[in-house]
């Protein structure tokens, strides 16, 4: 099993999905190689891998798992976060191109002349590692960076040292970086909710917890102090939505799910009994607005909203975590920390609703 999530990471990690210049990581990929994607760039996905790859490499101690991590969240800080240290939503696939045009991928692409001019003597290693051939190429003469070899095989082949080779692609990144920097950004989707930047406190806590970075516990406690201070209601519940200043929209149960797992994640860090009361509290009031008595399931609306002709209860994964499953994960560990055995009750009934 670990051999095959191992696989997986490191062909993600390879790919061009994966933003070799800027770190970061854009939805999905088009191809069974993970090359070409979709270019937009989601918070909640980013948020999710820098999880995934933290945990990766705690079991693993594969620097390239730890590479990643590093690159996506300089990605994020540089362009997904707001000097309050909230986090915006997506950057947008498309960006206008050099003849005035609105299109997909423009400003992440390289052609051939491009990238000789940029590396001089550096071109011929730089188009081996980064698959300037046949293997790279997406269309209209544009590539999209992807790594098809280790830097093991790389090194061997160029005769050149693991430090040399650092180094370079080190320059490589910052080469690139500052030309495209020139180009017309993609537009950004600068609205901030509550779920999606309490997975991006989940992701820099848990790169905190393997790498012991004090950047990223900064991070994390910025924008939870966020969520207390601006997304609060004097009920206790959560907004869902923040923007120019406002906080807008009744708060769903994914937005107190995830907030309450991101919290607990501080506790679990540094052990700082406050974000441990604040997950309590959100958890009681969630039982009190959101909870269905008779399944013991949690509706995905509150009982505040207006009335619709039915509440859903969401209980499959899609591209975040079910919300009711991070709620019994939440309820089984806070049953554990505060000796509350409802919570367990609730949690393992949860569990047995989803057998079968």
């Amino acid at each position: 099993l670990q051999k095959y999530v191992n696989i997986t990471l490191t062909k993600i990690a390879y790919g061009g999905i994966f933003d070799h210049v800027g770190g970061g990581f854009s939805r999905y990929s088009v191809d069974d190689k993970w090359h070409v994607p979709h270019f937009e760039k989601m918070l909640y996905d980013n948020a999710q891998l820098v999880s995934i790859y933290s945990d990766a490499y705690l079991a693993t101690k594969n620097p390239l798992y730890k590479q990643v991590v590093f690159d996506t969240l300089d990605f994020v800080e540089r362009e997904l976060t707001n000097s309050d240290g909230t986090f915006y939503s997506s950057l947008d696939a498309d960006s206008i191109n050099k003849k005035g045009d609105l299109e997909e991928g423009a400003f992440y692409v390289w052609t051939k002349e491009e990238l000789k001019e940029l590396l001089d003597e550096d071109y011929q290693l730089f188009s081996d590692y980064y698959s300037i051939n046949d293997y790279g190429f997406w269309e209209h003469d544009n590539f999209v960076l992807i790594r098809k070899d280790s830097e093991e095989i790389i090194t061997k082949k160029h005769r050149i040292t693991s430090k040399d080779l650092k180094d370079k692609i080190k320059r490589w990144k910052y080469l690139l970086l500052e030309e495209r920097e020139k180009r017309n950004r993609p537009r950004l989707d600068d609205k901030i909710l509550t779920s999606w930047n309490a997975l991006m406190i989940k992701g820099y806590m848990d790169a905190f917890r393997v790498f012991n970075e004090d950047r990223f516990l900064k991070a994390a406690l910025k924008n939870a102090q966020f969520i207390i201070f601006k997304q609060s209601k004097d009920d206790g519940g959560l907004y869902h939505n923040y923007k120019n200043g406002k906080s807008t929209i009744n708060g769903y149960l994914e937005d107190y799910a995830t907030t309450i797992e991101a919290f607990i994640s501080i506790y679990e860090n540094i052990l700082d009994e406050k974000w441990l009361i604040h997950s309590r509290n959100l958890t009681n009031y969630t039982l009190d607005h959101f909870f269905n008595e008779e399944s013991k399931m949690f509706y995905f609306t509150s009982n505040q909203d207006p009335a619709l002709v039915s509440r859903t209860i969401e209980y499959r994964d899609n591209v975040i975590p079910s919300s009711n499953s991070i709620r019994a994960k939440n309820l089984f560990k806070l049953s554990h920390l505060y000796g509350n055995s409802a919570y367990e009750t609730i949690s393992v009934t949860m569990l047995h609703n989803m057998l079968g």
